[in-house]
């Protein structure tokens, strides 16, 4: 048996090992291993294990892999950890993402649990920015931003800046001169259609043709594009926003909206009187006056026919039209158009009121419920279908058939 060999400090550095080891020819330095070896008289090998100070039996891996493969089992791979290991290293073992890689991250799959609050996990929505702006062209020259402001401003509320001005920019030319084209900006998006629907292609002034307007949807597609310029290209510093004005603004349009109808959202909010008709189920019926006289219905059998035909045809962009009547007995020439919805009627006024109609002046109001009108073949009332009132206005028609010409 081969005598106990020399030994170092625990803790010693490398230099007191080597002297300490210097003397015995048994002791030898592995390079592979960084550490020193001890041989004793029977072939088998210590390690100095400098931490505890003292020498340790060396494990002989081709020993080990004997024994191994003396008591393997087929079809079994001993190099495998067991299955409960692997768990537990799986777990341990969770990979960090790496968020300055390009390559894409693969998505979770979906979760092995079932519940009965489970919910179907749903790809996360595109943000879609709102659009609340209108872009009208074909203005007069000498427009007025109040104009703009005034008219604009029956179809919901207008945005405002922090300085309390409404957002209305009209784009002028190279010489300075405005070139007929605005921007409108509402404060809800609702404004926008109903914008489109009531002012696109009507009068900026009752009664002067000149000023008819286009009303459009506002596009700003241009500017994430990508295309020139120096927004395009970063070099516009951003504008900062002072958070206590715009929340003093917004509280200033949502009081402003307050003051607008609630039970349709349209228009300005209606005073008791008004609101006590407007409950009335003749809210949805509208009454046109100076849409023809009684002499023209006289000279032209047809007009009839025609006018109900053509105002039918004008008011059903704005809604679904239930009932057209002429009242041929009355002398302001009246006309009552009735819609599905309130809401519809009410566009009616707005479009309506103040045009030119053969060179009249038109007058449109929601009825009251109050008035009475008169047609042939009924009494005072202003709805209901007249047979024989029909039926004579028809005969009228066939009769100046035959006799056109003479």
């Amino acid at each position: 048996m081969s005598t106990i060999p020399p030994s170092a400090a625990a803790g010693s550095s490398a230099e007191d090992q080597a002297a300490a080891f210097a003397d015995d020819p048994r002791i030898y330095f592995s390079k592979t291993a960084n550490s020193w070896r001890f041989e004793q008289d029977d072939g088998t090998e210590l390690e100095y294990d400098a931490a505890k100070g003292s020498w340790v039996p060396l494990v002989d891996e081709d020993l080990v892999k004997r024994q191994q493969a003396a008591y393997s089992i087929v079809g079994v791979d001993e190099e495998t950890p067991a299955a409960p290991v692997l768990a537990r290293e799986n777990k341990k073992r969770k990979e960090p993402e790496d968020y300055t890689s390009a390559t894409a991250i693969p998505e979770a799959g979906p979760s092995i649990k079932r519940g009965r609050n489970d919910k179907k996990e749903k790809p996360p929505a595109e943000r879609k920015s709102k659009n609340t702006a209108v872009y009208v062209t074909g203005l007069p020259f000498d427009t007025e931003p109040d104009e703009l402001v005034e008219r604009f401003s029956k179809c919901g509320v207008i945005e405002e800046d922090d300085e309390g001005e409404p957002k209305v920019k009209m784009y002028a030319k190279e010489d300075g001169t405005f070139s007929g084209e605005a921007l409108v900006v509402y404060f809800k998006e609702d404004s926008v259609p109903l914008a489109l629907n009531i002012l696109d292609d009507a009068e900026l002034r009752f009664g002067e043709a000149s000023t008819v307007m286009r009303v459009a949807k506002a596009d700003f597609a241009h500017k994430n594009s990508g295309g020139g310029g120096a927004e395009a290209s970063g070099s516009k510093p951003r504008k900062t926003v002072d958070k206590k004005k715009a929340s003093r603004r917004i509280g200033k349009m949502q009081k402003k909206l307050l003051e607008w109808d609630d039970e349709d959202g349209f228009g300005p909010k209606l005073d008791l009187e008004d609101k006590a008709d407007a409950m009335h189920r003749m809210s949805r019926v509208v009454v046109l006056k100076h849409m023809f006289t009684l002499q023209e219905l006289e000279e032209d059998a047809t007009l009839l026919l025609d006018l109900k035909e053509d105002v039918r045809d004008e008011c059903s962009s704005l809604g679904e039209v239930t009932n057209v009547v002429l009242y041929d007995k009355e002398q302001e020439g009246v006309m009552t158009v009735k819609f599905r919805e309130p809401l519809s009627a009410q566009a009616c006024v707005l479009r309506m009121n103040g045009r030119f109609f053969a060179g009249r002046r038109v007058e449109a109001a929601l009825y009251s419920g109050k008035q009475r009108f008169k047609r042939s073949g009924m009494g005072d009332e202003i709805e209901g279908a007249g047979d024989e009132a029909e039926k004579k206005r028809l005969d009228d028609f066939a009769n100046w058939l035959l006799t056109e010409g003479d």
